[in-house]
């Protein structure tokens, strides 16, 4: 059978059909042939317009991405070796997502021709990647980073610039009466008005966690003892603001200053963890009296 000869118009035709964006670049990094014109380009949106020629630099809106996939392809043109790799887009107030995959091409004897490249739309993918990566990290009835992330964050986040820091474990009081006598429906609400108090008496900058149940762990970077002491104090004073099924709601505290990353967190966690109980007890010490 007889394969049809395809010519040049036709065969840029097909690649059109494909979802994807394939081009081709010469040795100068300039634009051969593509088979999209997207709308991140600099007139692209003129019939008339052609991209052959053209450097990433001199079409595309985003400057910053211009740069990066020029020196991606010259170092495609070094190296001899391909490359893979997701940028992002915020344009029009849209944010996306695009995966460039991209090889050398070479002649019969070896010799690097071009650069050829597929783009890729993977906003989807994306969103879906870092919603998921969300849910991992957090407490869904809170908001709050869960127990899980503690670990994650102490190995990637805790810095040396960060300390002094101040840890702080609370506990809602009372959280078993209220589920005995008003369901767990209300002790989640309890729960959720505690960590109101927390985002309303602490600073931005707090770390905050649920470790489960009614126990939280808080880090304060770059905050003293007493710095930290204002803070559980105003807390303690607000809290008789925030009221369920007519009572204010009441969080005990414990807190300890890490002065050093010589200094272990989850050993600094378990002091302030001891006082919180202490508090804890002290409270039901003095309503027996």
């Amino acid at each position: 059978m007889e394969l049809m000869k395809v010519d040049y118009d036709l065969f840029k035709k097909i690649l059109k059909e494909i979802p994807s964006n394939i081009f081709f670049k010469d040795t100068e990094c300039r634009y051969v042939f593509s088979t999209h014109y997207w709308r991140h380009l600099q007139g692209a949106e003129d019939p008339s317009w052609d991209i052959a020629g053209k450097t990433d630099l001199e079409i595309r809106k985003d400057k910053e991405n211009a740069k990066l996939a020029m020196e991606q392809d010259r170092e495609i043109i070094r190296t001899g070796k391909g490359t893979r790799y997701v940028i992002e887009i915020d344009q029009e107030g849209t944010t996306e997502f695009l995966e460039l995959i991209k090889n050398p091409v070479r002649d019969d004897n070896g010799k690097i021709i071009g650069i050829v490249g597929l783009i890729n739309d993977v906003t989807e993918k994306v969103l879906l990647e870092r919603k998921l990566e969300m849910y991992a990290r957090t407490d869904m009835l809170t908001g709050l980073y869960n127990r899980r992330y503690l670990d994650y964050w102490i190995q990637h986040s805790l810095k040396p610039e960060l300390f002094p820091l101040c840890v702080i474990s609370a506990d809602c009081d009372g959280l078993k009466t209220v589920n005995d006598s008003f369901g767990h429906i209300v002790g989640d609400e309890l729960i959720r008005l505690t960590v109101s108090l927390f985002r309303i008496g602490l600073p931005e900058k707090s770390v905050m966690f649920r470790m489960g149940g009614d126990e939280f762990f808080i880090i304060l970077p770059n905050t003293s003892l007493d710095e930290c002491q204002k803070y559980i104090d105003n807390m303690n004073e607000m809290s008789r603001a925030l009221l369920l099924k007519g009572r204010p709601i009441c969080v005990s505290f414990g807190s300890y200053e890490v002065k050093s990353s010589s200094q272990s967190l989850m050993e600094a966690m378990e002091i302030s963890d001891k006082r919180m109980y202490e508090q804890k007890c002290l409270k039901r010490t003095n309503a027996e009296e």
